[in-house]
């Protein structure tokens, strides 16, 4: 039987051992957490078959790894699976930034299989508690691989996608990192932003009672993991400076109309509005799909644990 091993037992890698779970897929699967309480948690839960105390005897033997942690500890973990990982072991992450992850694991993983992994989706609730089998249905999976990537890893990471409810999309690093930027990352801090100016204020008491629905829409995203957003910061400053300067050209170009009032405001508010109905109506494009029917996820499996990547062409 294929082993996987979940390196994270928090809302994203549980979600992940819950959703593989419910599928047909035979398989066992590991965990391990650098929190031991959490591990025992995931098992539990069912996230988990075992949870193993000790990230060498998790991987040993395992044909797929999920680094499911914060951007900034998938290096840490990359430097210490290098010794450890089988031959032929396919290595994925679930990290919100892929062009400094990508590059960690060509410096730190010559000799194994690795492709990035981001799915698009969670909740402001962390940890393990908050997992749902159901949280990746229908969302899109960023499938993120190095130019010299194993063909047969690349299928492994997709299959993943879909084994869990979701759609992989294949983008480079340098893609995804601009996008994600402006969709994901630029919300958050928007929506931190909108936090800290009204609660500093003296009169935050009497304007939190009012607060609504469009206060807690617009606010919601505030409420996220500090650690995971302080690494995302780390790791795509660029990115996100760039959208970050583009939102405040937005803000001062709607200030300035609002001094002026008028026609051109209410036309700002009209375009604005289209283009969110736009995007709400579009239909969702499917990810590039690979030539040829994919294999089931195990038996996708069943082909590496037999050695499949072992062929793989040399790394250039």
């Amino acid at each position: 039987m294929a082993r996987i091993t979940i390196v994270g037992l928090g809302l994203i890698g549980g979600s992940l051992g819950l959703a593989l779970r419910r599928g047909q897929v035979e398989h066992e699967l590991v965990g391990y957490d650098a929190d031991a309480q959490a591990a025992r948690a995931a098992q539990r839960r069912g996230a988990v078959d075992r949870a193993v105390g000790d990230l060498g005897a998790a991987i040993d033997g395992a044909r797929l790894v999920v680094l499911a942690t914060p951007v900034l500890a998938v290096r840490e973990l990359l430097a210490a699976l290098g010794p450890l990982l089988a031959p032929g072991c396919v290595v994925t992450d679930t990290a919100s930034t892929k062009t400094a992850v990508l590059r960690w694991a060509a410096e730190l993983l010559p000799d194994v299989a690795f492709v990035g992994g981001h799915p698009m989706a969670g909740k402001e609730t962390s940890g393990v508690a908050a997992a749902e089998e159901t949280l990746f249905d229908g969302a899109i999976y960023c499938v993120v691989p190095p130019p010299d990537a194993p063909p047969e890893a690349v299928a492994t990471v997709a299959d993943l996608a879909r084994a869990v409810g979701a759609e992989p999309y294949f983008l480079s690093p340098e893609e995804h990192d601009s996008y994600v930027a402006a969709i994901s990352h630029l919300p958050f801090l928007m929506a931190t932003a909108l936090v800290s100016t009204t609660s500093q204020a003296k009169s935050w008491r009497d304007m939190a009672a009012l607060a609504a629905s469009g206060f807690r829409d617009a606010s919601r995203l505030a409420a996220g993991d500090p650690v995971m957003y302080r690494d995302i910061c780390a790791t795509n400053r660029e990115a996100i400076l760039h959208w970050l300067d583009r939102y405040a050209e937005a803000l001062g170009r709607l200030r300035a109309l609002v001094v002026e009032g008028g026609g051109e405001l209410e036309a700002a508010f009209e375009q604005a509005r289209k283009a969110r109905q736009d995007w709400e109506r579009r239909p969702r494009e499917r990810g590039q799909e690979a030539a040829g029917p994919a294999p089931r996820f195990g038996e996708r499996l069943g082909h590496l644990f037999l050695g499949g990547l072992d062929r793989r062409a040399p790394r250039s």
